[in-house]
């Protein structure tokens, strides 16, 4: 075949030469499509892995400020639950949010059940004595305002107590709840009747040691004479008689002296030594039974701890301790009733048990709420005969003896006189 012949072939060749160049150019710029993305693609890559890193060390971070928030969470709140006073948290709802265990120790409540609750429905209106303290109440409260009151709880003894209530705020300062603190200060009360009490028995002290000295002085002379009164007169059955009732009264005067002078200085007969508490706690009502036999309405109980309670004391001053308690019950139950005595070991405020508790319960006539104030006052007395020393002298033995004297009492409902003095170091 000629070339004349094949000249119709080339534009196929051509053609086909076009048609590589060009898949040639599609190659070529698809793996350099291919060689970019690769790099973007690592690109990408590395970016995520640092974003990984980042990421990661976010959440570390974040996950330490959640440990901290909960450790300071649980911080606070152990010092909520160790503080002496309690804390109860209001919302503006009227719903109780946080309710301490001191505050439920204070009120008698449990603190689980009353959480959530609504104010209101847990703290009735008569809840704190002679205060009205509903939610309404307490939310018009606008700054700290404090008040002193008494509650009554169930299975205990009515608390005094000073409660604050203040408005809880946040970081703006808006109002988002109301804060009760509540502290119970009946140790306190009772130690500042103690001090008052004391006060009172000082302020008698100087003029009573002169009353007794310049009473008591003249005494000797009288009873010297009236004895020779008594043997002059001896046979003139009238005179005699007269001589005797002097001297009967000079016997009383010289008594009531005597308990006056032991009333201002009890420490003049003191004489401690190592005793067990149930020793002069016998004798007293050995001295006392003829009352008891006489007075058959009456029932005596002893419930002594089993072991002896040794204490640093002056046999002589408990007797008349214990003998002015018993007597006192006594003539508390004209129409009879039951005197329990009972001793045991008790704890002191550092949870120690280390005091020895003598506890005299009658179910006697009561005192009444306006004279449980005077009955530690010197000459104070609801009886037609007395000398109204007895309680104060009680008062002031114990004190010797480094220990406390308490006296609860209702009318109509008995009194309980509890004495509490140091346990002897083994």
């Amino acid at each position: 075949m000629c070339l004349e012949d094949n000249k119709h072939l080339i534009p196929e060749i051509d053609s086909e030469i076009d048609g590589v160049s060009l898949l040639k150019k599609a190659i070529e710029s698809f793996n350099g499509a291919a060689a970019s993305f690769e790099n973007h693609y690592r690109h990408l890559e590395q970016r995520i892995k640092k974003l990984d890193i980042e990421l990661k060390r976010k959440n570390e971070e974040l996950e330490t400020n959640l440990i901290e928030k909960e450790e300071m969470k649980d911080h606070l709140n152990n010092v909520l639950e160790s503080l002496a006073s309690g804390v109860i948290v209001v919302d503006l709802k009227g719903d109780i949010i946080t309710f301490s265990r001191p505050a439920g120790d204070i009120t008698g409540l449990i603190p689980e059940e009353v959480r959530g609750k609504a104010y209101d429905k847990v703290f009735g209106v008569s809840f704190f004595q002679e205060l009205c303290l509903d939610f309404e109440s307490i939310n018009n409260i606008n700054e700290t305002a404090e008040f002193e009151t008494e509650i009554v709880c169930k299975e205990k003894a009515p608390a005094k107590i000073n409660l604050s209530v203040s408005p809880l705020t946040n970081p703006e300062g808006k109002k988002v709840g109301i804060v009760l603190n509540l502290q119970d200060i009946s140790h306190m009360k009772r130690l500042e009747e103690q001090a008052s009490r004391t006060d009172r028995l000082s302020a008698m002290g100087e003029m009573a040691i002169r009353i007794a000295h310049d009473i008591r002085n003249p005494l000797g002379s009288i009873e010297l004479v009236t004895s020779i009164l008594r043997k002059e007169l001896m046979g003139v059955e009238e005179l005699e008689d007269l001589a005797t009732h002097i001297s009967s009264g000079v016997k009383s005067i010289n008594s009531i002296v005597s308990n006056l002078l032991l009333f201002i200085k009890p420490e003049q007969k003191a004489e401690l030594k190592t005793i067990n508490i149930h020793e002069p706690l016998d004798d007293s009502l050995f001295f006392s039974c003829h009352r008891f036999h006489s007075e058959d309405s009456i029932e005596v109980i002893t419930d002594y701890d089993p072991g002896p309670l040794l204490i640093n004391g002056d046999l002589e001053l408990l007797k008349q301790v214990y003998l002015n308690l018993i007597l006192n019950s006594i003539q508390a139950m004209p129409d009879g009733g039951r005197l329990t005595i009972t001793t045991r070991k008790a704890m002191d405020r550092q949870g120690r048990l280390n005091l020895a508790e003598i506890t005299f319960a009658d179910t006697g006539t009561g005192i009444s709420k306006k004279d449980m104030t005077k009955i530690f006052d010197p000459f104070f007395t609801t009886k037609k005969r007395g000398t109204g020393l007895g309680l104060a002298i009680v008062h002031n033995i114990v004190k010797l003896h480094k220990g406390f004297f308490d006296v609860k009492s209702s009318e109509g409902g008995g009194t309980t006189c509890t004495i509490c003095v140091p346990l002897k170091d083994e």
